[in-house]
């Protein structure tokens, strides 16, 4: 059964370019399985949460394994990189649509008897335009899951994190399915990290300017 919703991550081609993108596919309910149980900060299993990717562009996992990021400044319908730790990361950010019930569309998981609930992902996740458009992105970079709230705004809030050593990102074109690791029924997993919004430390050039410029100010008072 092939998903019921399609998000486009990015916007596509200009008119009269080519179409070349890359189709993530989490739901596999004949073979695979379905993301499903992903909770809020209280553990709670619910719907409406953003989801999406992370992706790591450098090949040098993700900043603190993806536990330490800042304040998503791009907003969550927004792709774009993360940053960590008060700092740029390249861990590169695709965002997903929303968790939903699947019971209601009728969905079962590959085993045929695990009937996904709440908190599940259905739709696929289409990343167009190709991925030269991104710096260092490419063919077999690792990704991560990741989903929030839809109100995320604050320093605080919180999100999940969730790896896989199977989650690479595939060829441009078909769709590739990434379901195996929901295969039955999965445990609750919780929005766990905390969204992080330190106050960035000035460069050490901009510091030294600003030091001149105050003892500047100091002789100049003293010569009045």
């Amino acid at each position: 059964m092939k998903s019921k919703l399609l998000f486009l991550a990015l916007a596509a081609f200009a008119q009269g370019s080519a179409f070349a993108g890359a189709t993530i596919q989490f739901a596999e309910p004949f073979f695979g399985g379905i993301p499903s149980n992903l909770a809020n900060a209280s553990g709670a299993v619910t719907n409406g949460m953003k989801w999406g990717i992370v992706v790591d562009t450098s090949g040098n996992g993700f900043a603190n394994s993806g536990s330490s990021y800042d304040l998503y400044a791009g907003g969550v319908n927004s792709a774009g990189f993360f940053s960590a730790n008060g700092g740029t990361s390249d861990d590169y950010f695709i965002p997903g649509t929303v968790t939903v019930d699947a019971t209601s569309l009728g969905l079962q998981e590959g085993d045929l008897s695990t009937v996904p609930g709440n908190g599940s992902i259905v739709d696929d996740l289409i990343f167009n335009p190709a991925y030269s458009s991104v710096t260092g992105l490419g063919i077999g970079d690792s990704f991560a899951l990741i989903w929030f709230s839809s109100s995320t705004s604050a320093a605080g809030d919180k999100y999940g994190f969730f790896a896989n050593p199977s989650f690479t990102m595939p060829s441009e074109g078909n769709p590739t399915s990434y379901g195996t690791p929901f295969a039955g029924t999965d445990p609750v997993r919780t929005a766990s990290n905390t969204f992080q919004n330190p106050t960035l430390a000035p460069e050490p050039s901009r510091v030294m300017f600003l030091a001149l410029g105050g003892l500047g100010l100091l002789m100049r008072r003293r010569r009045a």
